[in-house]
């Protein structure tokens, strides 16, 4: 008589849900963040960098962002060998967007990266360097969140 496991992952939330959640706690709560400037301060809003300059870049370079990590994870997560390039390639990206952390692109890679290499509830992980750009990913996204918010809540805090 054959055993056979399926080491899935039970734990965590489904892959689907950790991209758009990676996406709306960074894109969207900055964007909410900047129509909240834009709609309770008194400083010009067309200033350089102001919250409509603000407005229009996040949402550019964060809708773009996650369009780039589905078109990679979607077809790729599939198959495993290619799933592995996947995560290697996204969590990669996730690290090397870092700097645009205001847009939320790089959380959106990072969480990707994770999905693709099988670290989201449900997927069979991968091992070896897979699953180490799945794991960066996954933190990279976690810090683009902390500091959007910490960003966000300064500028509250400080009037800019």
């Amino acid at each position: 008589m054959a055993v056979t496991t399926d080491s899935r992952t039970s734990r965590g939330v489904t892959g689907p849900v950790l991209v758009g959640g990676a996406f709306l706690l960074s894109t969207g709560v900055n964007l909410l963040f900047k129509v909240g400037e834009l709609l309770f301060t008194d400083g010009d809003p067309h200033r350089p960098q102001g919250p409509i300059d603000s407005i229009v870049s996040i949402s550019v370079v964060g809708v773009a962002g996650l369009a780039l990590a589905l078109a990679i994870a979607l077809p790729l997560r599939a198959d495993p060998g290619r799933a592995r390039i996947g995560a290697v390639v996204l969590g990669a990206l996730a690290v090397v967007t870092a700097p645009f952390f205001w847009s939320g692109a790089p959380a959106a890679f990072g969480a990707a990266a994770a999905w693709t290499a099988g670290l989201s509830k449900g997927e069979k992980p991968l091992t070896g360097v897979a699953r180490g750009f799945g794991i960066v990913g996954f933190v990279v996204a976690v810090l683009i969140l902390i500091a959007v918010f910490v960003g966000a809540l300064a500028g509250v805090f400080t009037g800019g």
